[in-house]
């Protein structure tokens, strides 16, 4: 059986870019098995930071909502069963559309498998690599995937290893609808997480363990760290981490 790839870039990678960290899992898939589609039309932006440079940017969750909408319409019009690739933003795609679909949405589309590099959404414990830690910067997923799904988290990338009690979260959460475009609709947000005390779980007693906060502190630190110095991109090249998931997928394909 054939399978049609669908890639879901991550945020700011350009549509069909030669360069883009999924090229880097694609290239590897055995073509007699897999026919490549391309990339998802979708925004890939959060805000300012998009493929377009453009300061009005749709916001994280804009762009998971039309990427999701977008991807139901890929799958339709495909003509072999789908096979999902999604990184960074686009593995936020792909696990929301899984969600949908594992509560009864989207029943005409037919998925073979789907697959994440770096998810913000990531389950604990979720990944092909034996030492991840944590789970996704953007919060747990409760659903069981209505399909085969494989995950690649590199430990030291905080975007999809990140410790539970992390004081990242909460910019994650605050950072969801942001965009410049939609700042009535951010201000609202924030005004609702505030009031209704819509985050994810934190520490509420940490003046009691002045340790172990500033323990929390200094791993978000390296966190970020680890993030501006490649460790949530090029260090999924450089580490293996893509061919281990292309030789995963070829696996796959041969069943």
């Amino acid at each position: 059986m054939t399978v049609d790839v669908i890639t879901c870039r991550g945020t700011a990678e350009p549509a069909g870019g030669t360069r883009n960290l999924l090229s880097y899992v694609t290239a590897e898939l055995n073509p007699a098995a897999y026919t490549l589609i391309g990339d998802l039309p979708y925004p890939a932006s959060v805000g300012p930071a998009g493929p377009e440079g453009s300061s009005l940017g749709p916001s994280e969750a804009e762009s998971v909502r039309q990427g999701v909408a977008n991807l139901a319409q890929a799958i339709r019009a495909a003509v072999n069963p789908v096979g999902i690739l999604g990184y960074s933003l686009g593995a936020e795609v792909v696990t929301r559309f899984a969600e949908a679909q594992a509560h009864g949405e989207f029943p005409d589309c037919e998925v073979a498998w789907t697959a994440c590099v770096a998810n913000p959404l990531r389950r604990e414990g979720d990944s092909i690599e034996p030492d991840s830690i944590g789970f996704g910067i953007a919060g747990r997923v409760r659903f069981d995937p209505p399909h085969p799904h494989v995950e690649s988290a590199n430990r030291l990338d905080v975007i999809t290893c990140c410790p539970a009690d992390s004081p990242l979260r909460n910019v994650a959460d605050a950072m969801s609808a942001f965009s410049f475009a939609e700042l009535g609709g951010w201000t609202e947000d924030l005004i609702t997480r505030l009031r209704d005390n819509r985050w994810q779980p934190g520490d509420p007693n940490w003046w009691m363990h002045p340790i172990r906060t500033w323990q929390r502190y200094q791993a978000a630190a390296d966190g970020v760290r680890g993030y501006l110095t490649g460790q949530h991109n090029a260090a999924y090249i450089a580490g293996g981490y893509l061919s281990r998931l292309a030789a995963v997928l070829n696996e796959h394909g041969r069943r």
